[in-house]
């Protein structure tokens, strides 16, 4: 099997674990560096029988883990949601809420309740794999010259898996905005940095159930830790205290802004962000830092907010 033959597909379950049925020309999403992995509980037999040979073990709970990587656009209309697949699926499902502001923009920010879960459709050429009940966490990148990547880490139920191939699945034929240029502040300062990473880091924890298929009724977002990383270059202390702002544990805006089009820009705030320890480097000759930082709420559910428009 070839795994440049590889559709994916995501919808959002109105019930959680009940498939919603994704279709080819409604829910395909591009994807790149996929990994659809099972992972399940080898249940040892310490059995005491008369050799030093192992017995045979056993298979409990099971479920899958799937990752893979999508480049980040917009729906292709303001303030509308697109008739094809789109990465919106995927952050509902990654505990966001979405706010549709007709005309205007879409908006995602963080819940504490209420979490969305999706379906996948994985046709690894004529290996066909459903995933239900997918809840997960996404990490976003940012480099200078290059497409916002969005990646992604689901956890979903197991489904043993069979031989299908998909209709022809119809694509979003947004092109994705380069971060060149980008609209990149901390606190109204502008670093030139190369690169820059958001991890909402969802934890995601699976609910174990002994009457349940495969052991696991389903998997819920229990708790989040946003943070990040950036290389800005160093620079004075009067420009930007780097080192006062980390003594301090200091409260920091940062906002992201990308793309000019009507329908493919998207920008993104985090109105506390706060510098952990960071180190001294070089690059080409000049003094730069890497700088991991910590997302905090400002008024409560909104670390790290996402806008398309």
């Amino acid at each position: 099997m070839l795994t440049r033959k590889t559709v994916v597909l995501a919808k959002i379950e109105s019930v959680y674990g009940t498939d919603p049925l994704p279709t080819p020309s409604a829910d395909a999403i591009a994807v790149s560096d996929l990994n659809l992995a099972p992972a399940g509980e080898m249940v040892e037999r310490n059995i005491l029988r008369g050799t030093l040979s192992p017995a045979r073990f056993g298979m409990g709970t099971r479920s899958i883990e799937a990752t893979f990587r999508t480049e980040l656009k917009g729906s292709g209309t303001r303030g509308a949601l697109p008739a094809w697949g789109w990465e919106g699926v995927l952050l509902r499902a990654c505990g966001m809420a979405e706010t549709v502001n007709a005309g205007a923009e879409i908006v995602y920010m963080p819940a504490s309740g209420g979490f969305g879960s999706c379906t996948l459709y994985v046709y690894r050429d004529r290996l066909f794999h459903k995933v239900t009940g997918c809840r997960g966490s996404v990490k976003i990148i940012v480099e200078a010259g290059r497409a916002v990547i969005a990646e992604w880490k689901f956890k979903g139920l197991y489904d043993s898996p069979a031989d299908a191939s998909p209709l022809t699945p119809v694509f979003s034929a947004i092109l994705p905005p380069c971060a060149a240029p980008a609209g990149f502040t901390i606190n109204g300062f502008e670093p030139v940095a190369e690169k820059l990473e958001l991890d909402l880091n969802n934890i995601i924890a699976g609910r174990k159930n002994m009457t349940a298929a495969n052991g696991i009724a389903g998997f819920e977002i229990t708790g989040r830790k946003p943070q990040g990383s950036f290389d800005p270059e160093a620079v004075v202390e009067t420009a930007h205290p780097f080192w006062g702002n980390w003594a301090n544990a200091a409260s920091l805006a940062l906002n992201l802004s990308m793309g000019t089009s009507d329908g493919n820009r998207f920008s993104i705030e985090a109105p506390a962000l706060q510098y952990r320890d960071f180190s001294s480097e070089e690059r080409d000759g000049r003094a730069l830092y890497q700088v991991p930082f910590s997302l905090a709420t400002d008024n409560s559910d909104d670390e790290l907010v996402i806008r398309f428009s």
